[in-house]
Order: structure tokens, then C-alpha cells, then sequence
């Protein structure tokens, strides 16, 4: 049971590990005073688990289990401390819900969050007088302090999320009245993880309280777009073939785009069927400037294709009644092997919360959307079509459905290379104007200065964080504009163009779009090469485990060769077809040993090409590329997978393998020798 309160639970046997939670509580049902101890017990880790995990998922499944569970011992009669049990189920449950409204916040929600606090603290008032009315014990007790704490919690939690959003929208939050209730409520805490939460949650208020008056950011037109870099590679056979032509860095991204230009039509990604959907189409290019028309005597070029898929419909958690907005979709297959998954959102009139919403929605962090009646979905799809919790999970359906689908058109092992990690947030800003809270005056933003120095850029300034400990949090985000990570790039007086480790801002108010668009591209391209890398990375790793494989085989048949002591077993069919064995692994490692020497000279090349002038047609997008590489850590990134080479290859299993065959052979002529001295 153990196991339920670790973020790795999912790596345990889940039928296992639900029949040892029956087999408990249809132990502990007869038993006198021993199944609320076991349910307490159980709620333990339930919230260990939590602390630990941003994922609520798999504990509201064994939530859900406990319960029905429970419910079925207590209705045939089973359960001989049916009252006090269900008060620390009711717990169970209150955990279950509490769960959720945290987990809207992540979601960039705020009257949904306070609408949800406010449910929460409903239920554990009626959870206190379920307590309160049972005979007093030590767990009543306990019960009664731990309902009275969450009472106070999600009041003030409900007061702070609501003053901001009011603030955020008609200027009036009660912003003082929220501190005054999260300081009451978190000095009557104990210290722990609720304490510090509320004392987080008052910092963030404490930050919008001393800027209050201040006029705040409003990004009036923009567009954020969500990278998702993947990268594909074929897998390595255990005997260390490949099905196909052996893997090149070079040839096996342009055979993959080939094999999708014909048949994508035929596929179906994320439930779509890209041939019966009237917004689903293929192009065999990737709709490009023609500023990557570059001059290269080898005839390279970014170029590939490109699958575009139906909108997204994306309901506004805290404005359901609103039109939905659309999310364009395009996976594009590059012939570099830098391919990503691009979804298009448009921005308007948007607050720093809704920004805030906007970027952190690309994180697999971010809340569950099916959970707040707003899941993710296609545009002109029926109620039984495919929906979408967050938008992290649509992205790793479309780029798993892409891998299986070349793999079974081309018979060939492809695999594809991703992470939760791996995404890029790429904001840029057509038009700003800094809103006043108590006149509503608006002025326009000329120049990035301006930007930076308004209250309300901090969601715009920073990274994507791996999480939210707070209501907006990103008051408290730092913004020197002297220490921002802005790309130097040619451009106008005015311009802005800064990258972190996830996002990239842009913001050019006296360029013209089509100008925009060749630098929006330069950036997209730059954020695409962490799935190029992951894709080699992952090729040189199945290549060294392909080995790893063959040497324990060869090293098998050593040690059974060297069991056979007499004449008679040498001279045996099974000796030979031992040493044919061998003389075959040799080959087929030096054989492999080859493909990934070609493999990785090709990789090489595509390396070069990045940094070389004919990528482009400009020097000053050459320049422009130069220093977005620098930003994005392209020199570390080339030297780990460099590394990861010298490391793979100086292992030296060919001349392992050869010394083995060379140390056989002297051993048999030693044996035969020894028996023909005997006769």
C-alpha cells in the first residue's frame, strides 16, 4: 500500500495494487476500531502523494476505488465502525475535491478557482459538524482541528483568487479584505505545507496591493504559439539490423516525409481522420519565407511538410459563456530531422492573468481541464470524439499516432523521441496598451521599453515554471530589465526579441507583419532543435544497448564453448555451429558498428549546415539565427551529443569481439594440439 504515495505508483501493478487495497479493507470492515485507522491511513498517503506529484490523476482513481469500495463492504453489512469510518472517508473525499480546486489554479483560473475554494470550504464545514457531533475521541479530535484548518484555508483562498480576478477585471477587488483573511489564516495554522501556502498566497496579494494604483499591461493583439519538437529514429532489432536501410540522420528524415506525402491522407491522428475531415489537410511544404531559400552546393534546405489538423476549441475556464477561441494545429516534418507539433492561438485584450493562462497552458503541469467542464476538442466533431484533459496530452497523442502510423506504412521500427519537458512558448506582441485601474484609460505601448516597465509584464518576461504555488503568482516574478535575457539581433530602436529556457518574447510595434513572421520563424526553427537532438540521442542509445545485447550473447557462448574440455567436443557439429556463431556476431557488430559510424558523420553534416551561411538568404537573419542558437544553449547541446559519441563508439566492441574470436580460436588449436601430444 506504500506504493500509493509515490508520483512513480503507475510503475506498480495496478490490479495488484488495487487487490491489496480490497484485501485490507474487507480485512479491517469486522474488526472493531481498526478501518478508520486503515482509511486514515490511507488519506496519508493520498496527500503524501499529492505533495509529490502534480499529476492528481492516478490518486483520484484510487480515491474513487476506496470509496466505491468501502461503499459496497458498509451496504452488505460488513463494516462494524460504519459511522466513525465514513467521517474519515468524508476526508478521503474532501482531499479528493481539495485536489481538484488546486489543481484549477494551474489552469490560470481564478473565478473558477475561488468558486471551487468556496465548495471546498462548504464541505468541510459539514465535514466539522459531522465531527464535532460524534463522541469525543483522539480522531475526532483530530478531525474537528484538521475540517476547522481547511475551513479557514479555502475562505481566504476563495477571497484572494476573487480579489484578483475583479481587480484584473473591473478594477474593485477587495485585495486588502483577501491579506487581512489569508494573515488570519495563516497564523492560526500550524507550521507545514498549508501555513507556507497561505503565507505564499498573501506575498502575491501583498505585491499587487503596493502596485495597485499602478496602470497595468494589456496585450490588445498578439499570438502565442505552442512548440512541441519530437524527434523520429529507427529503432535498433536485437540481432543489430534494422528493418529498412540502415538509420542516417540524412536519409531517414527525407524517407520519412516522402512516406508521409503519400499516404497521410490515409492516417487518422488523435482521432481525426485526416482524410474525412474538412479542416484536415496535407501540404507537401512547410509554408515558409522564402528567406530559407539559402544557396547550398548540396542542395540542403529547412524544407518538409507539413500535416495540418482541425482547429481546437478552447473554452475560457473562468468565462464559459464566452465564444470559444481556436487553436490551429500543423505538424511539420522537417527534412533536418528538427520536426515539432505547432498550435496557433490568438490573443486579444488580454490581462496579465490571461497571459499568464495563456503560457503556462503549454506545460504538462497544467490543470485538468476535463475536470473544470472544459475539456479540450476539434472543431466540428461529434460527442464521441477524443477529448483532452490538457493541451500536453493532445500533443502526445498526435506525435505517437504520427510514429505508429510511419511505422506501420513503412514496416519499419520508428520510433519517436519526446518528453514532458520539451516545449517552447513563443509569445509575440502586435499591440499593447497600459491600462489604468481607476479612470480605465488606456495608452498605446510604443516601444519595448515601455513593456518591460509596465506593471503586469512579469507572465511575458519569464519562463514557463514547472508548477504553481500560488495565487498569480507571477506578481512576484522579477523583471531588471538590465538582466532579462534579450537576443541582440538587428532591428529598430524600440524592438524587442528575448528568449529564456522555454519561452520567447517578441515584440517590433513599428514593424510590418510580413517582417515579423521571417523573425517568428527564425525563432520557431531554433526551438525545434531540442527535438533533433533528443531523436539522435535516442538513436545512439538504442545502438549501444543493441551492443550491450550482442555481447552478453557472445560472452554466453564463450563461456559454453569453454565448458567442452575433450577432443571429441571440439571436433563436434555443436562446436562449430558455436564458432559459425561467433564469426556471425563479428560480423553483424561490425556491420552495426559501421551504420552508426555513418550515421553519425551525417549527423555531423546536419550540424554543419546549421551554422552555415547558406542556410538562409540574409546575413542578418544568419546573424539573427547566430544568436538565437547562442540563447537556446545550441554549443551545449552539440557537445553533449558529441560526448555521447565518444562515449558510444570508444567501447570498442569490434576489437572486443575480435579478441574474443582471436583468444576462441587459440584455445581450440590449443586443445587439439594437446590431444594429438596424448596420442
Amino acid at each position: 500500500l506504500a506504493s500509493l504515495s509515490t508520483w512513480d505508483s503507475a510503475r506498480v501493478e495496478q490490479p495488484q495494487l488495487r487487490s491489496a487495497v480490497e484485501h485490507a479493507l474487507a480485512v479491517a470492515a469486522p474488526l472493531p476500531g481498526v478501518a478508520p485507522g486503515l482509511l486514515l491511513y490511507l488519506e496519508t498517503l493520498f496527500e503524501e502523494h499529492w505533495e509529490e506529484a502534480w499529476d492528481i490523476e492516478p490518486v483520484l482513481e484510487h480515491v474513487r476505488f476506496v470509496g466505491e469500495r468501502w461503499s459496497r463492504l458498509a451496504a452488505q453489512g460488513q463494516a462494524v465502525d460504519a459511522e466513525v469510518a465514513g467521517l474519515v472517508l468524508q476526508m478521503i473525499e474532501l482531499l479528493a475535491v481539495k485536489m481538484v480546486c488546486n489543481d484549477a489554479g494551474y489552469t490560470g483560473s481564478l473565478a473558477a478557482w475561488s468558486d471551487l475554494a468556496g465548495r471546498v470550504a462548504d464541505r468541510a464545514e459539514r465535514m466539522l459538524v459531522d465531527a464535532a457531533s460524534c463522541p469525543r475521541s483522539p480522531l475526532s479530535t483530530f478531525m474537528i482541528e484538521r475540517a476547522g484548518g481547511d475551513v479557514r484555508y479555502y475562505r481566504a483562498l476563495c477571497l484572494a483568487t476573487r480579489a484578483v480576478f475583479d481587480h484584473f477585471t473591473t478594477g474593485e477587488g477587495e485585495v486588502d479584505g483577501a491579506i487581512r483573511a489569508l494573515r488570519e489564516a495563516e497564523e492560526s495554522l500550524p507550521d507545514g505545507i498549508d501555513r507556507s501556502e497561505m503565507r505564499a498566497h498573501r506575498y502575491a496579494l501583498e505585491a499587487l496591493a503596493a502596485s495597485g494604483e499602478q496602470p497595468w499591461l494589456q496585450v490588445e493583439h498578439g499570438q502565442v504559439v505552442y512548440l512541441y519538437p519530437f524527434g523520429l529514429y529507427e529503432d535498433v532489432a536485437a540481432d543489430g539490423t534494422s528493418a529498412g536501410t540502415p538509420p542516417s540522420a540524412v536519409s531517414l528524415p527525407k524517407d520519412l516525409i516522402d512516406t508521409a506525402r503519400r499516404a497521410a491522407y490515409d492516417w487518422t491522428l488523435a482521432g481525426c481522420s485526416v482524410n474525412e475531415h474538412p479542416q484536415a489537410k496535407v501540404s507537401e511544404d512547410l509554408s515558409l519565407c522564402d528567406i530559407w531559400k539559402g544557396d547550398d552546393p548540396l542542395d540542403r534546405q529547412f524544407r518538409g511538410m507539413t500535416i495540418t489538423l482541425p482547429d481546437l476549441e478552447l473554452t475560457d475556464v473562468d468565462r464559459p459563456d464566452a465564444e470559444p477561441q481556436a487553436l490551429t494545429v500543423e505538424l511539420r516534418l522537417s527534412e533536418l530531422g528538427n520536426h515539432c507539433l505547432r498550435i496557433g492561438l490568438q490573443l486579444s485584450g488580454a490581462t496579465p492573468p490571461q497571459v499568464y493562462a495563456a503560457m503556462v497552458r503549454v506545460a504538462p503541469e497544467c490543470g485538468n481541464l476535463t475536470a473544470l467542464g472544459t475539456p479540450l476538442r476539434m472543431v466540428e466533431s461529434g460527442p464521441a470524439a477524443p477529448q483532452w484533459r490538457r493541451l500536453s496530452d493532445f500533443a502526445n497523442q498526435v506525435i505517437f499516432d504520427l510514429a505508429g502510423q510511419l511505422a506501420r506504412t513503412m514496416d519499419r521500427q520508428v520510433r519517436c523521441s519526446a518528453r514532458p519537458g520539451m516545449y517552447h512558448v513563443l509569445l509575440s506582441v502586435d499591440r499593447a496598451s497600459i491600462v489604468s485601474p481607476s479612470t480605465g484609460t488606456v495608452e498605446p505601448v510604443r516601444t519595448a521599453a515601455e513593456l518591460l516597465s509596465a506593471f503586469g509584464a512579469q507572465p511575458l518576461c519569464n519562463p514557463v515554471r514547472d508548477g504553481m504555488g500560488a495565487v498569480a503568482e507571477w506578481l512576484r516574478y522579477p523583471v531588471d530589465a538590465a538582466r532579462l535575457p534579450v537576443v541582440d539581433v538587428p532591428g529598430f530602436a524600440g524592438d524587442l526579441l528575448m528568449r529564456s529556457c522555454n519561452t520567447t518574447l517578441m515584440m517590433a510595434p513599428g514593424t510590418p507583419s510580413y517582417q515579423m513572421r521571417s523573425l517568428a520563424e527564425t525563432a520557431e526553427f531554433v526551438a525545434s532543435l531540442e527535438g533533433m537532438f533528443a531523436g539522435w540521442q535516442d538513436q545512439l542509445a538504442g545502438y549501444h544497448q543493441a551492443v550491450l545485447e550482442q555481447l552478453a550473447e557472445m560472452t554466453a557462448r564463450l563461456d559454453r564453448s569453454r565448458a567442452e574440455p575433450d577432443e571429441a567436443a571440439i571436433s563436434s557439429a555443436g562446436h562449430h555451429r558455436d564458432v559459425e556463431g561467433l564469426t556471425e556476431l563479428q560480423g553483424r557488430l561490425e556491420a552495426q558498428q559501421l551504420r552508426m559510424h555513418a550515421f553519425v558523420m551525417s549527423s555531423r553534416t546536419v550540424l554543419m549546415f546549421l551554422t552555415a551561411p547558406s542556410l538562409v538568404t540574409s546575413p542578418a537573419i544568419r546573424v539573427t539565427i547566430d544568436r538565437l542558437l547562442v540563447a537556446a544553449r545550441f554549443g551545449e547541446l552539440r557537445a553533449e551529443f558529441e560526448d555521447m559519441v565518444d562515449k558510444v563508439l570508444a567501447d570498442r566492441a569490434g576489437a572486443l569481439v575480435e579478441a574474443s574470436m582471436r583468444r576462441q580460436q587459440e584455445w581450440a588449436l590449443a586443445a587439439a594440439r594437446a590431444a594429438r601430444e596424448r596420442e
